[in-house]
């Protein structure tokens, strides 16, 4: 038994927690984000950690990671410039994409495509050539490679991508290409589509890999920058990465496949909350991750996040698995401003951290959701346990010309700032929600980053949810959120079948060759074969869509139970059309199987959950003193209780107004609303 060290980077602070095995007992700390250089605050997040709790570097047990370079660098575009290699003919695929356009018609009134991830000067075709059942027509010319990685080193590029035609079906060509470019080019990087994504959609699959290969030289050299770092702390155990599937990965392998974890913070925020709301009895819930920059929410149906086979990066389509989150540019650091001269905006531009909101005092002028909170007395003026001092007078100096415009005093100004800001978020609450059938008022909300808890109630109150759940370190969430997952690996296989004609032998030798390779991978991450639990999945649609949905398929040693398994799995799509889309066409369309895959888990042990002290006393031990706060509801400033998280214990009760205090975060509790501390530590909120 040693020590876990988990360490989420986030625009404004990196959040660390040590968590002892034997015990549970957690230990957490929140630092500055460098973002000029993320590994910076990497390091000093582990420095300070293993002072702060007296952790000997060789009882350090594994050490895990959601970091923030892959998003980034998509985000602003700072990823290496690359050479692709292409099937002949197919030269402009990026320029081709997709004609799906974005968002509502009426509301388009030109559509610019992305740009290209390759600039097209940097694209070279080759006549080898597979047709669509993975059969060679023209095979690879090794003169004609080599000559093309030749060409780039003499460019000095440093990244290459390979995608060829239908090389889902058979890799050998990409594998063969990628065999002649080391062998004249040895110190480029260097992905083939076969191993990043293999499926069908020639644009996805080319598109996804070229931003994997950009992402290559950056990813690996940061991953290389912080584990010599802990190597050199005397930490040689397991360095791991969370993937956007919510799943783990060594360090070593995200160097090699970087999309996978695009979003990889968020996502760990969303299993920590998935995890606390099971303590607290709620498998339906809505979770908010407010941080500095952005709000992160995810719905979650029966103790599970909803997963998607591909999504958006930015403006970018990526087919990678990941945890269906929607992002939204209201954070606490989330700048407000005047469109026109009159119409008051919140985001998507953010102070992050440096300079940071007006109140932190480091040049900041703007206003920021923070600002706004701090000036209506809703924190207190020292974040972190204090490190981090807040300047009410630099915050109100921020509101004055957007209060000056609008004729308003300071305090409606901040208000103003505040309900914006709600309706930014309680709009991406129903694209996840509504949009898709469901009442949020059917569900819980999970609130938690540094900001979340401090606005739960008022946004829970905007959209009618009746309850409310604040994890017992909010502000970390994320961070422990790495400490609650296993190692995942998530493997794909086209081929194309309608119900009535499939090939059952060819469909069955295609899942254990999936196995073998799961299985293969998880060894690698150092799984033992008792520790590997492997599931079968299966993406359908009907005859004619162009998009498929994924449902779990049963296992079958033999011709008869997996024929028994894939009608199973086809009246599994059918209820998930119904329930996604509202209709189906059972009966009338014939469906067809377009994908299996196998999805293999590493599992490592949870730890153990500590439970929370109860004597039966009131709350009131844990009352520090009292604080005038504006009550919206009122419309005016009232004295407030403010009262120590840490204080408290299971079974104590406080009615609201009221602020709940810690080194991580603030929740305030609404006027109408009432908290009750439960045997896990979460703070349960509901109306009065």
């Amino acid at each position: 038994m040693g020590w876990r060290l988990a360490v989420d980077i986030g625009g404004t602070f990196t959040d660390v927690v040590a968590l002892e095995e034997a015990t549970g007992r957690m230990h957490l700390l929140k630092v500055r984000s460098t973002p000029g250089d993320p590994s910076q605050g990497f390091v000093e997040a582990i420095d300070q950690i293993l002072q702060a709790a007296s952790i000997p570097a060789a009882e350090v047990a594994g050490v895990f990671h959601g970091t923030t370079v892959a998003t980034n660098a998509i985000l602003e575009r700072k990823y290496d410039v690359l050479g692709l290699i292409i099937t002949r003919g197919y030269r402009e695929a990026l320029e081709c994409a997709r004609q799906t356009v974005p968002g509502e018609f009426g509301d388009i009134t030109w559509w610019i495509k992305p740009p290209r991830v390759v600039p097209l000067e940097l694209v070279r075709e080759t006549s080898a050539r597979m047709d669509v059942q993975g059969r060679e027509m023209r095979p690879v010319k090794p003169e004609e490679i080599t000559a093309i990685a030749r060409d780039f080193k003499a460019r000095k590029i440093r990244a290459i991508a390979v995608s060829l035609l239908h090389s889902y079906r058979n890799p050998d060509h990409e594998e063969e290409v990628r065999r002649l470019v080391q062998a004249a080019y040895p110190e480029c990087r260097i992905s083939i589509s076969s191993e990043i994504l293999r499926e069908y959609r020639e644009y996805e699959r080319t598109n996804t890999t070229c931003l994997n290969t950009a992402l290559m030289p950056l990813v690996s050299a940061y991953h290389e920058k912080t584990a010599a770092a802990l190597h050199a702390r005397g930490i040689d155990a397991p360095f791991r990465i969370m993937r956007s599937s919510g799943g783990l990965a060594q360090a070593q392998e995200i160097s090699s496949v970087p999309i996978a974890a695009a979003l990889s913070g968020p996502a760990a925020g969303a299993i920590a909350a998935t995890h606390y709301a099971q303590l607290s009895g709620c498998a339906n819930v809505i979770t908010l991750d407010m941080g500095g920059t952005s709000t992160d929410i995810c719905l979650v149906e029966n103790g599970a996040p909803r997963m998607l086979t591909e999504g958006k990066v930015d403006i970018y389509d990526v087919k990678t698995p990941m945890i269906d989150l929607h992002t939204v540019g209201a954070g606490g650091g989330s700048i407000g401003w005047l469109a026109g001269g009159r119409s008051l905006k919140v985001g998507p531009q953010s102070a992050g951290s440096n300079p940071g909101p007006a109140c932190y005092d480091r040049g900041g002028t703007e206003p920021t959701v923070t600002d706004a909170n701090l000036v209506l007395g809703r924190i207190l003026p020292g974040l972190a346990g204090g490190s981090l001092s807040l300047n009410l007078d630099g915050a109100a100096k921020s509101l004055e010309p957007i209060a000056s415009a609008l004729g308003l005093n300071l305090t409606q100004a901040a208000e103003g700032i505040l309900r914006v800001a709600m309706e930014n978020m309680a709009a991406g609450i129903r694209t996840v929600s509504v949009k898709r059938g469901r009442d949020p008022r059917e569900y819980a909300l999970v609130a938690f980053g540094g900001a979340g808890p401090l606005h739960a109630c008022m946004l829970a109150d905007w959209l009618g949810m009746p309850k409310v759940i604040i994890p017992p370190s909010p502000g970390i969430a994320s961070a422990h959120g790495l400490l609650l997952t296993d190692v995942r690996v998530d493997l794909v296989h086209t081929d194309v079948q309608r119900e009535d004609r499939l090939n059952l032998e060819q469909i069955a030798e295609e899942l254990r060759e999936l196995e073998e390779r799961t299985r293969a991978r998880l060894a690698k991450e150092g799984i033992s074969s008792d520790r590997m639990r492997l599931m079968h999945f299966a993406d359908l649609r009907y005859a004619g869509q162009a998009y498929e949905i994924r449902v779990p398929l049963a296992p079958g040693s033999d011709r008869q139970q997996l024929a028994e398994g894939l009608h199973k799995t086809i009246a599994t799509f059918h209820a998930s059309h119904r329930d996604l889309y509202g209709y189906s066409y059972e009966g009338k369309e014939p469906t067809e199987l377009v994908n299996v895959g196998v999805t293999g888990l590493g599992l490592i042990n949870r730890p153990r959950v500590p439970e929370w002290g109860h004597d039966g006393a009131s709350a009131d031990r844990a009352l520090k003193q009292t604080t005038r706060v504006h009550v919206a509801q009122k419309q005016e400033s009232i004295e407030c209780p403010i009262y120590s998280r840490d204080l408290q214990l299971a079974g104590n009760v406080i009615t609201g107004p009221a602020i709940v205090h810690q080194y991580d975060s603030t929740t305030m509790i609404e006027t109408g609303w009432r908290g009750e501390v439960d045997r896990y530590g979460n703070l349960a909120l509901s109306r009065t």
